[in-house]
């Protein structure tokens, strides 16, 4: 009996060998014998080794299909023209620095349904344009960006989902490129543009992260329809930051449940139109932010509406601020009653954090009366709408009771510290 059963396992282990032996170290071979603009087809397994694709040809993986490195060169490196990797799983488990699961130089390049794995860099590309990355995952250590971009330009980034590396998306000196519809949690910027103009960022969700979308040295850039929620990890964290931006466009996103909603600096000429903006601890700020427009927008359930240093001719107009007084006699839907809003309380709790638990406090707000900012810090709508611009139909609600439920929250509390001080004495 034993006798047939080690011979019935030396037949299992010699009809798996092919495929094993295969899968350890001919790839690269595989893919050299493959015609130009041909398909080589990979059998699903486990490939322990780095490959090159330097001819346009298709690799495509057929079940579940692995190639895994540890080394220093990246796991798979692409280079030409028109090159193509479909449904492939990458794994890199180098600990080197700047080191890449996917190199990508050249350009017509197409990576779809590709799920990453990796301990520094998800996809570089370098010098790469017209390259469509589509329908794929990364996820990292947050020690490299999950696709990185250097002077790579007309290259679309679509539905790809990226979680836990440093940078979502990157790309420095790379114009004209396409990022939609992807998601990006738990990383340090969600989408972060250095230096790189007309890029369009458009039905993105970037949430939990410290900051969703930072632009930076960027010209007529449009950054539209996406959802910046949720980044609020840390005291610098922002839903968008726009800094050296000009000729930029932020229209109709939702930026909600972050530390500062919108965050402006050295900015000019940008437009920021039909946001809705609520539950951010302040909801837009500016510094040294002059001439831009900021319309059509909804403020609700803000702790700090807005607060503005530095910063003039700047346009302001046709906003619903939930916090303010509205009159509107003429039935225009217009308030006659101009709002401003003070930096007064933001200015004194950053001084003193604690101050937070005076909130909407009745001497907080004589206080601010008497004491009223400098006008270049008081952020003013002279034409503040009287109802909210309607997002999706849930605009509404939700807002208003959040905010009276921080308020409740800050009243109980400075009520404790009150009585407790009295137990004291």
């Amino acid at each position: 009996m034993k006798k047939y059963y080690r011979s019935f396992l030396f037949f299992i282990v010699l009809w798996t060998l092919p495929l094993t032996s295969y899968a350890e170290g001919n790839l690269q071979s595989l893919i050299d014998k493959a015609p130009a603009h041909g398909v080589a087809k990979l059998p699903s397994g486990v490939y322990n080794e780095t490959i090159v694709l330097s001819k346009p040809v298709t690799l495509e993986g057929i079940g579940q299909v692995t190639i895994r490195s540890c080394s220093k060169e990246p796991v798979i490196t692409i280079h030409g023209q028109h090159v193509t990797l479909r449904n492939i799983n990458v794994e890199q488990c180098s600990n080197a620095e700047d080191t890449e699961a996917i190199y990508v130089t050249g350009k017509g390049h197409r990576l779809e349904n590709l799920h990453i794995r990796t301990k520094q860099f998800g996809i570089k590309l370098d010098q790469a344009s017209n390259t469509v990355i589509e329908g794929c995952s990364v996820k990292g250590e947050q020690k490299g960006n999950g696709i990185d971009l250097w002077d790579s330009d007309w290259n679309m980034i679509h539905d790809v989902r990226i979680d836990k590396v440093r940078d979502g998306i990157y790309m420095e000196n790379s114009n004209f490129n396409q990022i939609t519809q992807n998601s990006i949690r738990h990383s340090r910027y969600g989408i972060h543009i250095m230096f790189s103009d007309n890029v369009t960022v458009k039905n993105n969700v970037s949430r939990d992260n410290i900051t969703g979308a930072m632009v930076m040295g960027t010209k007529r850039t449009k950054i539209e329809e996406n959802e910046l929620i949720f980044n609020n990890r840390n005291v610098n964290a922002q839903g968008l930051l726009l800094y050296d931006a000009s000729e930029t466009e932020a229209i109709r996103n939702k930026i909600s449940y972050n530390r500062i909603g919108v965050y402006a600096e050295n900015a000019r000429n940008n437009r920021i139109l039909a946001n809705e903006v609520r539950g951010n601890f302040i909801g837009i700020q500016f510094k040294n932010a002059n001439a831009n427009t900021v319309s059509d927008n909804t403020f609700i359930g803000n702790v700090n509406e807005a607060q503005a240093i530095k910063s003039s001719e700047n346009a302001i107009v046709h906003n619903y601020w939930d916090a303010s007084l509205k009159l509107d006699a003429t039935g225009s839907g217009v308030s006659a009653i101009p709002y401003r809003a003070d930096p007064f309380f933001l200015t004194l709790t950053n001084d003193v954090p604690e101050y937070q638990l005076f909130f909407q406090a009745p001497g907080m707000i004589v206080l601010q009366k008497l004491l009223k900012s400098p006008d270049n810090e008081v952020m003013t709508d002279d034409a503040p709408l009287m109802k909210p611009v309607v997002y999706d139909g849930r605009i509404n609600a939700p807002s208003k009771m959040l905010l009276g439920a921080v308020s409740a929250s800050m009243f109980v509390g400075s009520m404790s510290l009150f009585i407790i001080g009295r137990k004291r004495r």
